[in-house]
């Protein structure tokens, strides 16, 4: 119910997104205007991809990749955040960390159907139970790793009920929703809240590998680790400053070490085995293709 004489919470005003080139048309939304006040509820009714996900994911500030916000303003309290200040963006990113352990799961699997269309259960299983411990320790959540199995079959099920995936009994595993779908942008919304956290830990794995091991101390390797995110931001116009914070990688490194992946040597080098590398390997299956060369290719320039 809308307040008699309040301002709108949510402004949205000729919102124009474009779709890729090639789609079946220029924009997923096209000028879309509406007014929203505290308390308020508004349904957006429409045919599959007629552009109801696209809009929500839009005024999250979090539209699918390949999608742009072209033309039109989204005011919240008054404030326009298609074009926020560069000091209300960077306090934009430590609201988002304070909800992200919310969707961490959900965001890790999703990270998985978003490079492969289908999976096995025990893959799913496998690499999730691989990243956790790390997650875990960085955005506090609360299951044990012996929890894990049963909480991620209910996160599988959950992301069914939603249409995100389906089952697929001929590989006791699950198949993403077909690229097209509603569905589907959904799930590649869901991945964009942990890939920036895939992608720092790949990069702490892809610069162990290849300076080898025993070959760099820790304070080397963080410092390389921050240079490239630091050069990743710039290429790409990120504004999250947690993602080249040096503390994030020193925290990574000391789990890494603490669970035995990597070891200090004599001098402070750090020393792995192929458990590292079967690490590196499992990376293409969280992170995509384009992503992992993009890291690699600043990593050598």
């Amino acid at each position: 119910m809308k307040a008699e004489g309040a301002a709108p919470l949510l402004r949205v005003r000729d919102l124009s997104v474009t779709l890729p080139q090639g789609a079946d048309r220029r924009f997923a939304v096209e000028e879309a205007s509406f007014e929203l006040s505290g308390g308020e509820i508004m349904c957006v009714v429409g045919e599959s991809g007629s552009g109801k996900s696209v809009l929500s994911s839009a005024i999250m500030g979090a539209a699918p990749t390949g999608l742009e916000v072209v033309s039109g303003s989204i005011l919240f309290r008054g404030e326009d955040i298609v074009r926020m200040s560069e000091s209300a963006a960077v306090l934009a990113t430590y609201f988002r960390n304070n909800i992200l352990h919310l969707f961490a799961l959900p965001s890790l699997i999703a990270c998985i159907f978003v490079s492969n269309a289908q999976v096995s259960t025990w893959d799913i299983q496998r690499l999730a139970a691989r990243i956790y411990p790390y997650i875990a320790a960085e955005l506090f959540l609360r299951w044990s790793e012996k929890e894990l199995p049963q909480v991620l079959e209910g996160v599988l099920s959950a992301m069914a009920q939603y249409g995100l995936i389906e089952p697929e009994p001929s590989l006791d595993g699950w198949t993403r929703a077909p690229p097209a779908s509603a569905q589907a942008m959904q799930l590649s919304l869901l991945a964009q809240a942990t890939v920036q956290t895939i992608e720092r830990y790949y990069m702490v794995v892809a610069q162990l590998v290849k300076a080898g091991s025993g070959a760099i101390d820790q304070q080397t390797l963080e410092e390389r680790c921050q240079l490239t995110a630091q050069r990743m931001t710039l290429l790409y116009g990120l504004n999250s400053p947690e993602f080249f914070d040096r503390a994030m990688f020193e925290n990574f490194i000391f789990k890494l070490r603490e669970r035995g992946v990597v070891r200090a040597a004599d001098g402070g080098k750090l020393e792995f085995d192929e458990v590292l590398t079967q690490v590196a390997q499992d990376a293409q299956f969280v992170l995509s293709e384009q992503l992992r060369h993009s890291i690699l290719q600043i990593m050598h320039a």
